[in-house]
């Protein structure tokens, strides 16, 4: 018993690394890495402590960890070629201290029983303590009679992250949870709960004025809209339809309350937009990253030497002293640093536990239940970040993607048996 509770301890540790105090400190996300580091290394030696005297329940090595492990490997292997050996260092030890959580996690979920709902609830425990700061900053805007004048709103909404494209992919992250929850509870009043959450998240997802956000939303709209057909139930598909009105009146309501806020459909046509500085950006980027894989499609530049070799790509377009630092896409990126190899082990890893959640490879069928719709919107929000931002080097979003798919290789296995 004393096991388990330690192993429950072990997870909300590596947890709380996502809400560490920012204040008085200039590099929060180099924070959070030694904090994780330090939470991880002792996790280890505790495990493998326990593994070598038999403590352990049985544990067999997932897909994804092999994966992982072998793409560690390749992008250590890159140290003897990389541009920047004190730069692959750092980022190979970030990689280490991500394969070593992930694996810390695997071991957490296979020591403690985990349902789907406490998963749920716990990720809305999360959610309402991350919300807690965007809206607290926002009633001191309103209060204080500002919210009408203020021309940079999601500067103040940051709440616990450094960033406000981290604040609302990490918040969108959790809303699949919430609609589990939904969906699942019988209770008219805890649904009416669920509903209201689910409303003040869009609200702040709109008040965040993240494009890519917009563009995830109606793809998530799309996939619920889908789920309610396909059930061929009318509890199902009448649930789905009053959800998708609920997500699309409160993501576009502050636009519709006040004239002054964007058109959500109008961000989207910006994105087209020949003069859109942002869209250019990352399409240059990308260009440079596919270039860089032409060039080099066997080994990369080195594992964390892009923001070096990407000087040579932008310095025409360069302003002052900024280069490229991420190329805001997690897959060109590994692509560009790893090779082929790279991009095509760290896809393989991403997608793995979803495609087996999912699909049921020995029937030839797809499973379309709620467990399975609510992996799908985490995986399409958790994609499209990773392609439009750069959720591997920001532990805050990162963190929750490795626990759900080590949650996930830990429910595939219990019904493989």
């Amino acid at each position: 018993m004393q096991k388990k509770y330690f192993q429950i301890l072990i997870g909300l540790l590596i947890l709380s690394t996502l809400y560490l105090p920012k204040d008085f400190i200039v590099d929060r996300v180099a924070s959070q890495w030694l904090f994780l580091s330090v939470i991880n290394l002792g996790a280890l030696s505790y495990n493998l402590f326990l593994t070598f005297r038999g403590k352990l329940k049985l544990f067999k090595i997932p897909v994804s960890l092999k994966i992982l492990l072998i793409l560690f490997l390749w992008a250590l292997f890159s140290i003897l070629y990389t541009s920047s050996f004190q730069v692959t260092v750092i980022d190979i030890s970030r990689f280490f201290i991500y394969l070593v959580t992930f694996y810390n996690l695997l071991i957490v979920f296979n020591e403690v029983e985990i349902s789907f709902k406490q998963l749920s609830y716990l990720f809305t425990i999360l959610l309402l303590y991350e919300a807690f700061f965007p809206y607290q900053a926002l009633y001191r805007v309103m209060t204080e009679g500002m919210f009408g004048n203020i021309t940079n709103l999601p500067s103040y909404l940051y709440g616990k992250a450094s960033n406000i494209n981290i604040t609302s992919f990490s918040i969108a992250l959790k809303v699949p949870f919430l609609i589990y929850l939904y969906y699942n509870e019988k209770s008219n009043f805890l649904r009416v709960i669920f509903i209201t959450l689910i409303i003040l998240c869009y609200v702040l997802l709109n008040l965040t004025d993240t494009r890519a956000i917009t563009l995830t939303n109606y793809f998530i709209l799309l996939i619920i809209f889908l789920f309610g057909i396909i059930n061929l139930n009318k509890k199902v598909f009448l649930k789905s339809t009053i959800l998708i009105l609920i997500i699309f009146f409160s993501f576009n309501l502050p636009s519709l309350i006040n004239s002054k806020r964007s058109d959500k459909n109008q961000e989207l046509i910006s994105l087209t937009r020949t003069n859109d500085e942002s869209s250019n950006q990352r399409i240059r980027y990308y260009k440079a990253g596919i270039k860089q894989i032409i060039n080099n499609p066997v080994l990369g530049v080195g594992h964390g030497s892009w923001k070096i070799e990407s000087v040579k790509y932008d310095k025409e377009s360069a302003v002052q002293y900024i280069v490229p630092y991420h190329m805001h896409n997690d897959f060109l990126q590994f692509g560009a640093e790893l090779g082929l190899v790279g991009i095509i082990l760290y896809i393989i890893f991403f997608f793995s536990i979803f495609f087996r959640y999912i699909i049921d490879v020995k029937k030839f069928k797809i499973r379309y239940d709620l467990k399975r719709l609510v992996s799908l919107l985490f995986l399409t929000i958790i994609f499209f970040d990773s392609n439009l931002n750069f959720p591997y080097a920001r532990p805050m979003v990162y963190l929750q993607f490795l626990l759900f798919i080590a949650f996930l290789e830990n429910q595939h296995k219990k019904n493989s048996i």
